[in-house]
């Protein structure tokens, strides 16, 4: 019974957090915006309560602020909110890299490379969502090595913060300089050396020259 009271209320979180990134793509939502939960509960065609249940788990992990009588709002980032997701996320992608820096071998450097190309082409046709997508997939492939399951849920949640619900569209200069470094972290590993690549990931990669939702869209 707890088992499948779990899975259901996971499904509908599912369920409500696909509906709100939908929205958000198409441009139907933005960072900022209210939707009224009567609404919400006539497109996904299910009951407030769970709704409710789904919503209040997404205000846990800081995607959506629930206004009483009111509904939802879609949780902006700032850019200070910004540099610290990076903080974090710097911080437990290296660590999960040192863990499994022994497993990482030719088959998951050649897929490194193959999606860093796939993400440059992305860009190039301004398909940011893509883009995104392929990002995560990039860093993916080395942290599903890990066995950690709190800190892949975390990364996952923070990643999710920024590429699915955050408003960033990166220059020209700043995607180039991803593939680069991209680049670099393959050479790193390949080099053999975990601490320096770990290191790279840390105080170089996820350290943002400047905040991508200023300005700098390209």
């Amino acid at each position: 019974m707890d088992n499948a009271f779990s899975l259901n209320t996971q499904l509908l979180r599912t369920q409500v957090y696909e509906y709100l990134r939908e929205q958000l793509k198409n441009g139907n939502l933005r960072p900022g915006m209210f939707v009224s939960i009567n609404k919400m509960v006539e497109n996904l065609g299910i009951s407030r309560t769970p709704l409710r249940d789904a919503l209040l788990q997404l205000q846990v992990e800081g995607f959506v602020t629930l206004l009483p009588q009111r509904g939802i709002k879609i949780n902006e980032l700032t850019p200070r909110m910004i540099e610290d997701i990076y903080e974090v996320i710097g911080a437990l992608d290296s660590r999960v890299l040192i863990s499994v820096f022994d497993r990482i071998g030719k088959k998951e450097l050649e897929k490194m490379k193959k999606v860093n190309e796939r993400m440059l082409a992305a860009a190039r046709r301004k398909d940011f969502y893509k883009y995104w997508e392929l990002n995560s997939k990039f860093h993916g492939v080395y942290l599903n090595l890990s066995t950690n399951r709190l800190i892949l849920y975390h990364l996952n949640i923070l990643r999710q913060r920024l590429f699915g619900f955050g408003e960033i569209s990166w220059s020209s200069k700043l995607v180039e300089m991803n593939y680069d470094e991209h680049l670099k972290i393959i050479a790193l590993i390949q080099k053999g050396n975990a601490e320096k690549a770990a290191q790279y990931i840390r105080d170089v990669h996820v350290h943002l020259p400047f905040h991508p939702t200023k300005g700098e869209n390209g």
